[in-house]
């Protein structure tokens, strides 16, 4: 590479200061061009200005202050000049804003938008200086009243034509005009007062042509549902809705008025709990919420006089008819405690609602327990017993029986064993003698029903705690009538008493001895025992007529007794001691 001489070196550096120069005076020219431009830009927008064309000022003086090239004009004049430019970029803003709204329908954007524009143009008013004739001269170029005007009045006029539409047709699925009338200005109503009156006038003929219609065609609880919807939206959109409470209250303290009436329960509660869930719309003076809680208030009463008249099944429906619509679940549990306090039995039909018992007894405080019932079932061949135990808990116990179920009878014996814990004592028709014999003891404690014996003989009697007497029993005391002792693991022979053939005689014949004999009483009459007071209750037992046993209470026509240590009614009759 050859070397540059200084010579070469100094051209090249003068036709770089040259270059730089030709640039900078271009420049300079370019400058002067633009800066002669928007002076005379400047002078346009005086002119127009002083002719009072104010929007072909103010774009002119636009465009000369975009340039930007240099500082030119009055300080004052410039400044008003920059108040209308902000004039009319605010107006085209609000204009773009509700040109999209419109066309978009969105009714609230739209109003927000004229509520600003009505804003702005109210700081022009009474005003009659440059701004507020350059508002009203931009406004009116923009067509912005036109557009608002054209928009409200045909919204009003649709509006109410959908709300006809609706009536005629009977079909409310869409009710959006009440929020087009709602935003609707207040002078295209001609003020305020006006657009309350109109609008009022409106909804109420609307709203009370709606529900007769509802009330025609649709069940209670569509129509109060439907109606207290239409309530809360009105609410929602700050609209005084007395009016339309009151027609939803007419109409349905007339339909549960109808139903009180007939006695329709079922109808009521489903009337009442419907009605109880529109309560956030109703006064709290509401005619219909109170007949409603009287006439609950009544039920409840007749439930609790079933109870004391010890119908406990009529209370228990009833209570149980009234649940959904107050919470009656601790009444039903009350209701249950006393019931099986009157009848233990319910002990075994609450745990075995589908199965049959015979010989079914029950009372209270025995065998530890605070009620017991057991019965026979002959569909499996066993004994089921139940109990209540001091903590409320409940015991359930069964035992097989090899016993002719048909002919089982069963019997608490007070004698064998103690009263507290008595022997439970089933009799059957025998295989081998006239009768068959299973003695059970519940024991609570352990959780069994413990075996005491089972045998066969002609007769059983039970002599004191601890013996019994049996005629012609299988195995040993065959042919005799024996004594036998009972232990842990059964009954055990004792002695004999007599042999059969004797006892036959000395029944039938006499011993010639000469002593008097024992006369045979004639039968006393018996009275059949029930466990309530009716005769569609279990038979439990019968008493004697000559009054050994304890009247306790009376109810319609029955007497409730005790008798061997346990409750049960008899028919009173003339009779009855």
């Amino acid at each position: 590479m050859l070397p540059i001489s200084p010579y070469h070196r100094s051209l090249w550096v003068r036709n770089i200061f040259l270059g730089l120069f030709a640039l900078g005076l271009i420049a300079v020219l370019f400058k002067l061009g633009f800066g002669y431009k928007q002076i005379t830009l400047y002078k346009q927008a005086k002119a127009f200005y002083e002719q009072k064309n104010l929007m072909q000022a103010e774009e002119t003086f636009s465009r000369a202050h975009d340039m930007a090239v240099l500082s030119y004009g009055d300080d004052e004049w410039n400044s008003t000049m920059f108040q209308l430019t902000s004039i009319r970029t605010g107006l085209e803003g609000l204009q773009q804003q509700s040109s999209a709204a419109i066309s978009e329908k969105k009714v609230a954007e739209i109003g927000a938008v004229y509520e600003q524009y009505q804003a702005v143009k109210k700081n022009f008013q009474n005003q009659k200086d440059v701004p507020a004739m350059f508002f009203q001269q931009v406004s009116a170029h923009l067509g912005m009243d036109k557009s608002f005007s054209d928009y409200y009045l045909n919204a009003l006029q649709t509006a109410k034509a959908q709300a006809q539409s609706n009536l005629e047709k009977e079909n409310y699925q869409d009710e959006s005009f009440i929020e087009t009338l709602l935003a609707i200005p207040d002078e295209y109503y001609g003020g305020k007062k006006k657009k309350q009156a109109e609008l009022s006038a409106l909804f109420q003929n609307y709203e009370k042509t709606k529900l007769r219609a509802l009330i025609a065609s649709a069940p209670f609880e569509e129509v109060i549902t439907k109606t207290a919807t239409s309530i809360r939206h009105y609410e929602k959109l700050g609209i005084e809705t007395n009016w339309l409470v009151g027609q939803l209250e007419k109409y349905a303290l007339a339909k549960i008025k109808e139903v009180i009436r007939s006695k329709d329960l079922s109808a009521f509660v489903d009337m009442a709990t419907a009605y109880r869930k529109i309560e956030d719309v109703l006064s709290s003076d509401s005619p219909v919420l109170d007949s409603i809680t009287r006439y609950l208030e009544g039920k409840l009463k007749q439930a609790e006089q079933y109870i004391k008249s010890f119908e406990f099944t009529k209370a228990r429906e009833l209570y149980e008819q009234l649940n959904p619509l107050q919470d009656t679940a601790t009444l039903l549990s009350d209701l249950e405690k006393l019931w099986l306090e009157y009848d233990p039995a319910r002990l075994l039909q609450l745990r075995y609602p589908d199965r049959t018992f015979t010989d079914m007894l029950s009372g209270t405080d025995r065998w530890g327990a605070k009620l017991y019932a057991f019965g026979l079932s002959e569909a499996d061949q066993r004994l089921y017993f139940a109990a209540k135990m001091p903590n409320d808990s409940l015991l359930y116990l069964d035992q097989p029986l090899d016993v002719d179920m048909k002919s089982a009878k069963a019997k608490i014996d007070d004698t064998l064993g103690s009263k507290e814990k008595p022997v439970i004592i089933v009799s059957a028709s025998g295989k081998k003698r006239t009768n068959a014999y299973t003695a059970l003891s519940p024991n609570l404690t352990k959780e069994s029903l413990d075996k005491r014996f089972s045998v066969e003989a002609d007769e059983l009697s039970v002599e004191d705690s601890e013996h019994v007497i049996m005629k012609n029993a299988v195995g040993k005391g065959e042919n005799e009538i024996a004594l036998f002792k009972l232990e842990d693991n059964g009954l055990v022979y004792t002695e004999k008493l007599a042999d059969l053939e004797e006892s036959s005689e000395e029944t039938t014949g006499g011993t010639g001895s000469g002593e008097a004999t024992d006369q045979t009483p004639p039968a006393t009459q018996k009275i059949d025992v029930f466990a309530g007071p009716g005769e569609e209750y279990e038979k439990i037992g019968q008493v004697a007529a000559d009054g050994s046993f304890q009247v306790i209470a009376d109810l319609n026509g029955w007497y409730q007794i005790v008798f061997d240590g346990k409750e049960g009614w008899i028919r009173a009759t003339e009779s009855t001691p």
